[in-house]
């Protein structure tokens, strides 16, 4: 797990480091003194664990960890408090759990076991090809799309990576035929609504979606060829064989710029 440790206090940060570090399935990617920049390296990088000291400086750790929330709403969220007061306040924002201090490291590698026992129950292993055709995996198990357009529209949502994509464009892509008008819009919708039913089935529910207008995916919630070629084309390169979605001719745009750059 992807782990950020935040506490104002040298030796309590050394003592969370320390006892983190010997637990193999925790990956301490960040230890901070400071809300504001625990924030700021979550914004811009995955974090799945938040271990937070509700008493911080400038940003309050409750305030810090409704905002990881808003960006990761999977997040496993747990405690460090010193003011029994504040239990309360926990319990409402639904932290995942709470120790206090003072705190040894057994109380530290509980609250670490638990966290790795709450991470494994929420996530779902999804897992997507995007270089030749176009399929979704979940723990190993083929996806099936009852609705052909709704997979076509999950493979146009994480070809923009993670980007927003409105239904204009979407229309314009899935029924180029079509003029743009309330029936086409109509089938839009109902791609969108098959597509949140067929993952909702399999238990997925932070992977796609949708505002008014548009819809996306998260990134984070998937493992993919393309992703992962993305980031280090080099080291990657036998996933790339000159095929991408080759079932949707919308793809050629990106195969091109693959064929091109890489």
């Amino acid at each position: 797990m992807k782990t950020i440790l935040v506490d104002n206090e040298p030796l309590m940060q050394q003592k969370l480091e320390t006892v983190m570090k010997d637990i193999r399935e925790v990956d301490v990617v960040g230890s901070f003194g400071n809300s504001e920049k625990a924030l700021e390296y979550a914004e811009e990088n995955t974090v799945e664990f938040a271990l937070l000291d509700t008493e911080m400086p400038e940003m309050d750790g409750l305030d810090l960890g409704r905002k990881l929330k808003e960006i990761y709403p999977g997040i496993v969220l747990i405690y460090i408090t010193e003011n029994s007061d504040r239990l309360e306040d926990i319990m409402k924002m639904k932290a995942d759990y709470c120790i206090m201090k003072p705190c040894g490291r057994e109380d530290i590698r509980e609250a670490a076991e638990r966290a790795k026992l709450l991470a494994k129950r929420q996530k779902k292993q999804l897992t997507a090809h995007m270089f030749g055709r176009f399929n979704v995996f979940i723990d190993g198990e083929l996806l099936y799309f009852r609705n052909a357009k709704s997979k076509e529209l999950l493979a146009l949502c994480m070809d923009r990576c993670g980007g927003s994509v409105s239904m204009e464009e979407v229309i314009d892509k899935l029924w180029p035929e079509r003029v743009y008008d309330e029936k086409v819009k109509r089938l839009y919708r109902k791609a969108v609504m098959n597509l949140q039913g067929t993952l909702k089935e399999k238990g997925i529910t932070e992977f796609f979606q949708k505002k008014r207008g548009s819809c996306y995916i998260t990134k984070e919630n998937v493992e993919c060829d393309y992703y992962t070629y993305l980031m280090e084309p080099e080291k990657n390169s036998r996933l790339f064989q000159g095929e991408y979605l080759f079932d949707y001719s919308w793809g050629e745009e990106t195969l091109a710029l693959l064929m091109n750059e890489y």
